[in-house]
């Protein structure tokens, strides 16, 4: 079931966000349907659609995280798994 997750950081930079994805360039993790991020009034939010929670888990444990530990950036204050109702393209008209 595809899940909606939230990621936020205090205090990390745009900078810094860029660099970690620079330095994943290995192309999209596996199970990610949708992503989507910008700064918030304290630090960085990333929203993103996974196929499952046990895809987002699997890569923010074990990928993103170690990465934006190597950047100087900070443990996430919040991480947020919503079960999707709808996951998909809005059709207009």
């Amino acid at each position: 079931m595809a899940v909606v997750t939230v990621l936020e950081f205090p205090d990390l930079t745009r900078e810094q966000y860029e660099w970690v994805g620079a330095s994943l360039a290995a192309g999209a993790p596996e199970g990610i349907l949708y992503h989507a991020c910008g700064a918030v009034e304290d630090g960085w939010r990333i929203m993103d659609v996974w196929e499952s929670q046990e895809a987002f888990d699997r890569f923010v444990d074990r990928t993103y995280l170690p990465a934006v530990r190597q950047a100087g950036g900070p443990e996430p204050s919040r991480r947020e798994v919503v079960a999707a109702h709808h996951a998909g393209v809005v059709q207009r008209g």
